[in-house]
């Protein structure tokens, strides 16, 4: 299974191609409109502009992968197997004559034609190889993975809400 360091090296690699796809948008951006955004702007338009909205299959991606990576180590074992499959269902080249999704059809332009988005893809590429392959490669099985390793995050994350929840009721005011 993978270790902590598996876990590690994939979510530094998912974050530097993060940051290197939020650059370029960023840029193709500011160019198209004759812009020049603040981080603050920059961070509106991420979050409310639907030009931004193909980044949030990989955005989406990370922080179900933080959530099983902060789980007991039972939780992790059991979403290996997803692990490698999510990531390679997001980040997979679209095949004719499918299209693709937006993120796939954006990110695979940037690939070709950026050479820092194409060397943090190898990196990408380079940290899933630890992983176990998943049992299915096609498109389905990977779908499949992606959105079992995406439902065993919500269910860690309603579990850590929870106990949070729990914990504060126990935690009494001061003054109280």
């Amino acid at each position: 299974m993978a270790e902590a360091a598996d876990w590690q090296k994939l979510a530094g690699a998912l974050r530097e191609l993060h940051r290197v796809l939020l650059e370029r948008a960023r840029q193709d951006y500011e160019r198209d409109h004759l812009a020049n955004l603040s981080p603050g702007q920059f961070l509106q338009l991420l979050t409310t502009n639907a030009e931004f909205g193909w980044l949030r299959a990989l955005a989406e991606l990370m922080v179900d992968l933080d959530l099983v990576s902060d789980a007991e180590p039972q939780y992790r074992d059991e979403t290996a197997t997803a692990v490698r499959a999510a990531v390679e269902y997001v980040i997979a080249m679209p095949k004719a004559p499918d299209p693709g999704s937006p993120f796939a059809q954006r990110y695979w332009t940037y690939v070709h034609a950026d050479p820092h988005t194409a060397m943090a893809h190898a990196g990408v590429k380079q940290a899933i190889a630890a992983w176990p392959r998943p049992p299915q490669d096609d498109a389905a099985g990977l779908l499949h993975e992606r959105h079992r390793l995406a439902e065993k995050a919500r269910h860690l994350s309603r579990r850590r809400q929870g106990l949070l929840t729990d914990c504060a009721r126990s935690v009494p005011f001061p003054g109280k």
